[in-house]
C-alpha cells in the first residue's frame, strides 16, 4: 500500500464516522418520541416496578454524598491530579434501576446501533462496523485481515459513556427525591439537615409522647406539656415502623418524579439536546480511537 493508498483509507474511515454519526442524530427525535412519552415510560417501569422498589430509598440517600464527592474530587483533578479522573469513574453511583437498564440498552441498540448484550438477549450488530465493511476502501483491508475488525471492535468504551450519560439522568431523580425528604423534615419538624433515618426517629418519638400524654393522669394537656418536657423513648419497633413509612414515602415520591420527569424533559427538548451530546462525547472518542490504533496500523502497512 503506498502513501496515497494509506490517505486514501484514512479519509474513508473519516467519512464512515461522519456518515455514522450523522445517522445516529437522525434517530434521535423518532428515538425520543417512541421512548419517552408518558404511556412508553410508565410501561417500562411497571415492568420491574417490585425490582426497583428497594433503589429508590437507597439511591436518594446516596444522592448528595455522591453528587458532593465527585464535586470535591473534580477540584484536584481540574488542578493536575489525574488519578483523580480514575477515582471519580469508580466512585459508584447507587443502585441501577432496571429501567435505567433498559433505557441504557435502547440507546445502544435502537439509536447507536452498537453492541449490548443483557438479559441473555442476543448482542446487536455493530452499526459503525458495517459502514466499515461496506466501505469501497476500507472494506476490502478488513476482507483481506490487513486490518484486525477485532481491534475495530474495541474501538472505544461507548457502554461506558452510555452508563455514564444514564447514570447523570439517575442522579438528577435521586437527588430530587433527596432535597423532598429534606424538605418534609424541614416542613414537620423544621429541620432542614434530617434524613429518612431522622424523620423516622422524629415521627416515632413525637407517637410516643402523643400517646403517654393521652393516658396522663391529670388529662392530656398537662400530659403533653409534661412529656415535652419529659419526652419518653419509643421502642425500637415504634423507630423501624415510623422509618419504614418515611421510606415507602420517599419511594413513592421517586417512583413518582421519575414516571413524569421523561415525558415534561421530552416536552422541553432536555432528551434530546443530552442525547446529542452523548452523541458528541460518541465521536469525540471514536475519532481519537482511530488515531490511536487504526491509522498507525494503516501506516506500517504502507512501510
Amino acid at each position: 500500500m503506498n502513501d496515497q493508498q494509506t490517505a486514501t483509507v484514512i479519509l474513508g474511515l473519516d467519512e464512515c464516522l461522519e456518515q455514522y454519526i450523522a445517522e445516529c442524530r437522525s434517530r434521535v427525535d423518532g428515538f425520543v418520541q417512541r421512548h419517552f412519552s408518558l404511556q412508553e415510560t410508565i410501561a417500562l417501569q411497571k415492568q420491574s416496578l417490585v425490582s426497583d422498589l428497594l433503589c429508590h430509598p437507597v439511591n436518594a440517600l446516596w444522592a448528595i454524598p455522591s453528587l458532593f464527592l465527585n464535586k470535591l474530587i473534580e477540584i484536584p483533578v481540574k488542578l493536575g491530579w489525574r488519578s483523580g479522573a480514575d477515582l471519580i469513574t469508580i466512585l459508584p453511583t447507587g443502585l441501577k434501576t432496571h429501567y435505567q437498564k433498559e433505557i441504557e440498552r435502547l440507546i445502544a441498540t435502537e439509536l447507536l446501533e452498537w453492541p449490548c448484550t443483557m438479559d441473555d438477549r442476543r448482542a446487536s450488530p455493530n452499526g459503525f462496523l458495517e459502514r466499515l465493511e461496506h466501505h469501497k476502501q476500507v472494506g476490502p483491508l478488513l476482507a483481506s485481515g490487513a486490518l484486525s475488525d477485532n481491534a475495530l471492535r474495541e474501538l472505544s468504551d461507548i457502554p461506558h459513556l452510555i452508563a455514564a450519560h444514564s447514570a447523570s439522568r439517575a442522579l438528577v431523580l435521586d437527588t430530587t427525591a433527596t432535597v423532598l425528604t429534606l424538605a418534609t423534615g424541614w416542613l414537620f419538624f423544621a429541620d432542614h439537615s434530617l434524613g429518612i433515618l431522622g424523620i423516622g426517629d422524629q415521627i416515632a418519638r413525637n407517637r410516643a409522647r402523643d400517646k403517654a400524654a393521652s393516658t396522663f393522669m391529670f388529662g392530656a394537656s398537662l400530659g403533653s406539656a409534661f412529656y415535652s418536657a419529659f419526652p419518653p423513648k419509643p421502642s425500637f419497633w415504634q423507630v423501624v415502623g415510623a422509618t419504614l413509612t418515611v421510606g415507602l414515602f420517599v419511594t413513592a415520591m421517586s417512583l413518582l418524579v421519575g414516571m413524569l420527569s421523561d415525558p415534561c424533559l421530552k416536552r422541553v427538548g432536555f432528551q434530546h439536546t443530552q442525547l446529542n451530546v452523548l452523541i458528541d462525547a460518541i465521536e469525540d472518542c471514536l475519532h481519537r480511537q482511530l488515531r490511536k490504533h487504526l491509522r498507525p496500523a494503516l501506516r506500517q502497512l504502507a512501510a
